[in-house]
């Protein structure tokens, strides 16, 4: 090979890797989390970065918190697997499974923050809200929503519907169904929303399961 054109290669490779660098960094774990490089699944640790479009999973007894470059925070607890898409002013995580905590404060003009999952959006300006995957039926599962602070708003790509869920509110969307009217959850209460360890404990011990026998109380239909 040329050795200018070997140059031009490395620098081009050098180029690509600074572009989707730095999309956060690793403030707090515990149990074992991995992020997917270069086809291998290597072990994170504090302290350690997160580029844009790897994706990073949690063990059985994993608790993550990603600080992203943006100024929002991701706490994943165990068994989630992430994508963080983008990381700028248009801040994109793709949710593959499991559950996700996003504190994300107020974006600035032409600033945006979305989780997704399947073909749902959620889409924030500024907020704390808890994300998850639910019972599974056929190839789609049931998505979770719950909001701490300010406001989010939901769409989905299917049924093509929208909602805003408020501060105190949660949505559960069935599988194939339209996202129905938010309402005040019991479940939502039992949530560990500190992402500041040296506030105390940040690792949720709530079990989405064991919250279905609260929904199956509630029509939401």
């Amino acid at each position: 090979m040329n050795y200018m054109l070997k140059i031009s290669l490395l620098m081009l490779v050098s180029a690509a890797s600074l572009m989707a660098a730095d999309a956060g960094k690793i403030a707090f774990i515990s149990g074992g989390a991995e992020v997917s490089r270069a086809g291998k699944w290597q072990k994170l640790t504090l302290g350690a970065a997160v580029n844009e479009t790897e994706e990073v999973r949690t063990g059985k007894t994993g608790t993550l918190i990603i600080a992203l470059r943006s100024g929002a925070a991701l706490k994943l607890k165990p068994e989630t697997t992430l994508t963080v898409a983008a990381a700028d002013s248009k801040t994109v995580i793709e949710l593959q499974g499991g559950s996700v905590f996003a504190r994300v404060d107020k974006r600035r003009a032409g600033q945006t923050f979305e989780i997704r999952a399947q073909t749902t959006v959620a889409a924030v300006r500024g907020t704390e809200f808890f994300f998850a995957y639910g019972k599974k039926e056929k190839t789609k599962s049931d998505l979770w929503l719950c909001v701490n602070e300010g406001r989010v708003n939901v769409t989905d790509g299917t049924t093509q519907s929208d909602v805003d869920v408020n501060a105190g509110e949660g949505i559960v969307v069935p599988t194939q169904k339209q996202i129905p009217k938010p309402k005040a959850y019991a479940w939502t209460k039992k949530l560990n929303w500190n992402m500041d360890a040296s506030k105390g404990g940040v690792e949720d011990k709530s079990s989405l399961k064991s919250a279905y026998s609260d929904l199956m109380k509630q029509n939401y239909d």
